[in-house]
């Protein structure tokens, strides 16, 4: 049975037909449905260029298809190309073919309506929408609309499928349940293979200067501002910690002007992009990670920390609760919070050893052949499901 799969993330494509990736789903990442499927067929916004950029990396490859979404950007993009949106993925989705949507996904919501339904569908949940919104997109009155859309229709949508693979242990579930009887399979997203993992916990013997921050700055949902104004609080009460961020995109000069006007300036590295290798440098260098995120699903930075037992603090946010125990959780919004905490937990030899055991114990659960084992068993369960569904459905 071949396998389509809607994503939400934006591709580049070459004249030879090949589809590249700046950043995530790269070719490896297919390779964990055709352990089930024979063929997977991409279906994603896909913008066509003359040349690949030289940090690109491939997407397509061997027995994984690309379909083309019309490459819009924004809500007014979305607005404009309704119709071909809907009209490409139904034609690819078709009774004999497998369908998964990675939600959430506006462009899946809006083909899962109507004969989307007939078809058989599954869900990998990998984010809340209504946090997102309500974390500010637009501002406003239409953030408040489409949280309330994005949350309808992806209850929706999980109502009518024939299983859910979540990538948090409880939280997306109960939100977003599936019908009584149908698939629900609690996975995380996130596979950290070996070379991910330090050798061990690590043993403070000093207290903790140098925090690191890893995330985009195309939104503020990572919170950087929050984390910018916590060294600000701490710096006027005598307390000097340092700051490196690693991250690019639209608003990171003005959070380097943020910095300069809260007079913290000085004690903040903003680095911008840099490949893995370098982050995982940087994680272990540092005393302590920061993830003041105003909305989350189950990140994969913090998680990486944790596997580099680097002791974190993070907003109690979608599943990082899942992740961190309640002495290292901080409201969301709230740098005022987060400045206490820093500081208890940088100034505690103790604390710092204790946070570091757990979180690479934690971490020790997201190893590649553990998840990949769960992940295979909701693919073949979903699998037969629809093969019967199919079967029962075709004419005699």
């Amino acid at each position: 049975m071949e396998l389509v799969v809607t994503c939400e993330f934006r591709f580049y494509r070459t004249p030879d037909q090949k589809v590249w990736t700046s950043s995530a789903f790269l070719y490896q990442f297919w390779q964990r449905y055709l352990t089930s499927f024979e063929r997977v067929i991409a279906v994603a916004r896909i913008q066509d260029v003359e040349t690949a950029e030289t940090n690109w990396q491939l997407s397509s490859g061997d027995n994984v298809e690309f379909v083309a979404l019309p490459y819009y950007v924004g809500f007014t993009g979305l607005l404009r190309n309704l119709a071909k949106i809907r009209q490409v993925i139904n034609s690819v989705a078709t009774p004999e073919r497998g369908l998964i949507y990675r939600v959430p996904s506006q462009s899946a919501m809006l083909a899962s309506f109507g004969r989307g339904k007939q078809y058989g569908y599954a869900l990998e949940v990998v984010g809340d929408p209504f946090d997102v919104f309500n974390a500010g997109i637009t501002n406003g009155l239409l953030d408040k609309i489409l949280a309330w859309v994005s949350y309808q229709g992806l209850k929706s949508m999980a109502n009518n499928a024939l299983g859910s693979c979540y990538v948090t242990k409880e939280y997306l579930q109960k939100r977003y349940p599936v019908k009584q009887g149908a698939l629900s399979v609690g996975c995380s997203d996130i596979e950290l293979p070996v070379a991910s993992f330090s050798s061990g916990a690590r043993v403070f013997t000093s207290t903790g200067k140098n925090i690191v921050f890893v995330g985009s700055f195309s939104q503020l949902y990572k919170g950087p501002d929050l984390l910018l104004r916590s060294i600000a609080k701490l710096k006027q009460q005598g307390a000097i910690y340092h700051v490196t961020m690693l991250g690019g995109g639209l608003y990171l000069d003005d959070m380097k002007v943020l910095a300069k006007s809260l007079g913290c300036f000085e004690q903040i590295n903003f680095v911008g992009e840099v490949g893995h290798k370098e982050v995982i440098k940087y994680l272990d260098s540092a005393d302590l990670f920061a993830m003041p995120s105003r909305t989350e699903g189950l990140p994969r930075a913090l998680i990486e920390a944790m596997a580099r037992a680097l002791p974190c603090i993070a907003s109690s946010v979608g599943g990082i609760p899942e992740l961190l125990a309640d002495d290292f959780l901080v409201p969301s919004n709230d740098w005022q919070s987060l400045a206490k905490s820093i500081h208890r937990l940088m100034s505690s030899q103790e604390l710092l050893t204790q946070a570091s055991e757990q979180n690479y114990q934690c971490a020790k659960t997201y190893e590649y052949e553990l998840l990949a084992t769960q992940r295979e068993g909701f693919y073949q369960s979903y699998f037969q499901l629809k093969k019967s569904l199919y079967e029962s459905s075709a004419p005699s």
